[in-house]
């Protein structure tokens, strides 16, 4: 389970609120998990833009670790608000967390962590003390560390999936947007009949090592296990056998 630090009173916090719409939801009605990464991607950009740290070069997700208690439906109001949790030389952990408007329940909480990269090689740089002062003494308070990806080869026993790029999938940077990769899972669930209700609890960790785009296409494999406590969908882009990214779904029973 993810530890949330709720934030200070001194901490910058950005919110914004929404109804859930017909386009991020599946044919039940319950927010695709696709769709979910994404609203967590739009309130930490829009921050970055309120907060004009967007200037400061391109943040690129490395990490993202969401904790699902329930997706919400179609039309279902929504607050989204994030902040600064933690730190490291060139990156910083961002909270978010999702709430039901009305009741105020939590319903999905993430923690992400953000490089930040120099625009015009895409080579990690130091985070600017400013930041700080406008994010306020949480960010600073707990030091986060983060390892060089080892490479990661396929499993053997992971299966390839028919999935190709499409030119609409890239962002501002030319890459596969980072929400997009689990559209991937999502069709595979479909494929294997894994049915999640919005109520239904879960984790899902991905892990962007390297960026790919529709003039470096990849391959798509998945696996799934089981045990007493879990099933487990994973998903594997690679190229020549290379895992550049990796979602791993976990729901609980």
């Amino acid at each position: 389970m993810l530890d949330i630090r709720e934030p200070l009173t001194t901490s910058r916090q950005f919110q914004l609120n929404r109804r859930v719409a017909l386009s991020d939801t599946d044919p039940s009605g319950r927010l695709r998990i696709d769709a979910c990464a994404r609203y967590l991607q739009d309130v930490a950009a829009f921050d970055a833009i309120d907060a004009d740290i967007s200037e400061m070069g391109n943040w690129v997700l490395r990490e993202n670790n969401i904790l699902v208690s329930a997706l919400p439906v179609y039309g279902q109001a929504i607050n989204s608000k994030t902040y600064l949790t933690g730190s490291g030389r060139a990156w910083v952990e961002r909270t978010s967390v999702i709430t039901d408007l009305e009741s105020g329940t939590r319903l999905i909480a993430a923690k992400a962590i953000w490089v930040l990269t120099r625009s015009s090689s895409g080579a990690p740089i130091s985070v600017p003390e400013i930041l700080y002062e406008i994010y306020g003494p949480l960010a600073l308070q707990h030091k986060i560390s983060i390892r060089s990806a080892k490479k990661q080869s396929v499993p053997h026993e992971a299966s390839p999936i028919d999935w190709q790029i499409r030119y609409s999938d890239q962002d501002i940077l030319h890459h596969l947007n980072n929400a997009t990769y689990l559209e991937v899972l999502e069709e595979v669930m479909h494929q294997r009949k894994i049915t999640i209700s919005s109520d239904q609890p879960m984790t899902c960790k991905v892990t962007y090592r390297e960026s790919t785009s529709y003039e470096d296409q990849f391959q798509a494999y998945y696996r799934s296990t089981e045990d007493d406590e879990t099933s487990t969908v994973t998903i594997y882009f690679a190229k020549e056998d290379i895992v550049r990214t990796s979602i791993e779904l976990r729901i609980l029973k």
